[in-house]
């Protein structure tokens, strides 16, 4: 190799290095990126899933949380797979709160992961055994809280309970 070819290498390398920060930049999705530019939502990223989430501590009934999320430009927060499930649990942190899954996985509301249905997901329902079918159920049981980890509960529907909104 030449003095130039050595002097030309070591200024490219030099100009990457003081580039990098640019070009993750550019990596950025564009859920992220829509993300940052309101500053009230949180941006949080696990494996393959990301999110963009704000929390509203505020209680209201299922359908006003909704209509609260729709006016914000957003949906009621919800998951489809677990790795979307571990970033609501992370923002949540266990605290009951309403998901729109009734918006996403009509009318079985299982869900999947890596191409395979997840069964570990329980739903329980007023006078009835816990169980996974939700198509013989009224309204009320697609308007789920999260409680805990896995569980779904329709016995208090109509309670105002806290919620998160979600960019998507």
């Amino acid at each position: 190799m030449t003095y130039t070819t050595l002097t030309l290498t070591f200024f490219v390398l030099i100009a990457l290095y003081w580039n990098v920060d640019s070009i993750e930049k550019r990596q950025m999705t564009r859920l992220e990126t829509k993300c940052k530019q309101n500053k009230n939502y949180t941006y949080l990223r696990y494996r393959n899933a990301e999110k963009c989430m704000i929390w509203m501590g505020k209680d209201l009934l299922y359908l006003d949380a909704v209509k609260s999320c729709q006016e914000q430009g957003a949906l009621l927060g919800t998951f489809k797979t677990q790795s979307e499930l571990t970033i609501l649990r992370q923002f949540a942190k266990d605290t009951i709160v309403w998901v729109g899954l009734d918006k996403i996985n009509k009318p079985t509301f299982t869900w999947i992961d890596d191409g395979k249905q997840v069964t570990n997901l329980t739903f329980y329902f007023p006078g009835m055994s816990a169980s996974t079918d939700m198509t013989a159920i009224s309204d009320c049981t697609t308007w789920s809280m999260m409680v805990y980890h896995f569980t779904f509960s329709t016995v208090l529907c109509f309670m105002a309970a806290p919620y998160i909104c979600e960019k998507r």
